[in-house]
């Protein structure tokens, strides 16, 4: 059994915060005897001289310095074990898995995540790069709990599952700034054949529609790796909202194609359990709908 109860931890701690028994008694809302009383039982408990009341106010011993931030740490647990216990007593998830596409930029991730953490300190958020089969899989699992999808028109989902329509960002053929293509005033069919392209492999699977243009195509996974290998030359079908954000803008040019009058546009949707739940996914699902709303 422990020697120590956590009353004569929080005198110990508090006398040596303000250098006073009168002052952390009045903090505390104890009398002076009281703790008085506390940290001398502590110091019998452990054998360990933590003041030297020699003076007019208690002053820490070397040994009482070396005890007080392991005192300290020991408040704060218990303070976040309490804490945590109460989210979980009012509802809040003590987990949520977000699964969402490549083409997702990292800023609004990282915006989604603060927002959520400051609301729900206590909710772990994990965010999961996975393909649309693979989400809809795990939120019937139950092992995520929202995804975050490009969607080619076909928004109906799989039975078990609900989705919200989150728009129609715009889309184009992009190259880097200092490429070949990027300096055209006007870009051709034949320009594109000419050029390597690299398709986004997410939406070559999604889109299921012949986007090669180029004998030249190369499939990747991974946006970042994309955008570095366009400093190479050659274009990519991606979102403006997706080079718009950092560390991409400015980097990136959008094509002049003398073939097309208006961008594309691919739809996103937002996929859930139905009927499952709690305070911090709702939070987290109006967000993610604030998000989208504000770049389409």
């Amino acid at each position: 059994m422990p020697r120590t109860s956590l009353d004569q931890l929080n005198a110990f701690v508090a006398v040596a915060q303000h250098g006073s028994f009168s002052q952390a008694a009045r903090v505390l809302r104890k009398d002076r005897a009281t703790l008085h009383s506390q940290v001398g039982d502590l110091e019998i408990d452990w054998g360990v001289t933590l003041f030297d009341r020699s003076g007019r106010s208690p002053s820490l011993t070397a040994e009482g310095h070396s005890l007080l931030s392991q005192a300290r740490h020991i408040l704060y647990q218990l303070n976040a074990l309490e804490n945590a216990c109460d989210a979980i007593a009012q509802g809040h998830e003590h987990e949520l898995t977000v699964h969402h596409d490549m083409s997702i930029p990292c800023e609004m991730i990282r915006s989604l995540d603060a927002q959520v953490r400051d609301a729900f300190p206590h909710t772990q958020l994990n965010w999961l790069h996975r393909s649309r089969e693979e989400s809809a899989a795990a939120l019937l699992r139950k092992e995520a709990d929202l995804a975050v999808m490009l969607t080619a028109g076909q928004v109906v989902p799989t039975e078990g599952l609900s989705f919200t329509n989150l728009g129609y960002p715009r889309f184009a053929f992009f190259a880097y700034k200092d490429a070949p293509l990027a300096q055209q005033q006007s870009v051709s069919l034949a320009d594109l054949e000419r050029h390597r392209q690299y398709l986004a492999e997410n939406f070559a699977d999604i889109l299921k529609t012949p986007l090669a243009m180029s004998a030249q195509t190369v499939r990747v996974s991974n946006t970042d790796v994309l955008l570095a290998l366009l400093k190479n030359g050659g274009y990519a079908l991606l979102p403006y909202h997706l080079l718009d954000a950092e560390p991409y803008r400015d980097q990136y040019r959008p094509l002049p194609l003398d073939f097309m009058v208006q961008d594309g546009r691919v739809g996103y949707v937002l996929l859930s359990l139905s009927r499952s739940g709690g305070p911090a996914k709702a939070f987290l699902q109006q967000r993610i709908e604030e998000a989208f709303r504000t770049m389409c």
